[in-house]
């Protein structure tokens, strides 16, 4: 897997919904708790999908992805 995850932009942030802005503009609510860490409006996120069963996995592929990332800079 190339590229594990997608980048998003936080467009806002309500009680308990974080709107993102997907790369083809379109807008995705998600429950506050399912974002990881303390975003604010502007900055970029992450979004890795992982098939029911195998979150592990995905974590994995986000891992090596990133780990290679750092070894590139």
């Amino acid at each position: 897997m190339a590229h594990p995850m997608m980048k998003a932009k936080v467009m806002k942030i309500q009680e308990q919904t974080v709107t993102l802005q997907l790369p083809d503009g379109q807008l995705l609510a998600l429950p506050s708790k399912s974002v990881e860490g303390e975003c604010k409006p502007g900055q970029e996120v992450a979004i890795v999908a992982a098939v029911l069963g195998a979150e592990d996995a995905g974590r994995q592929a986000l891992a090596r992805h990133l780990l290679n990332e750092l070894l590139k800079g």
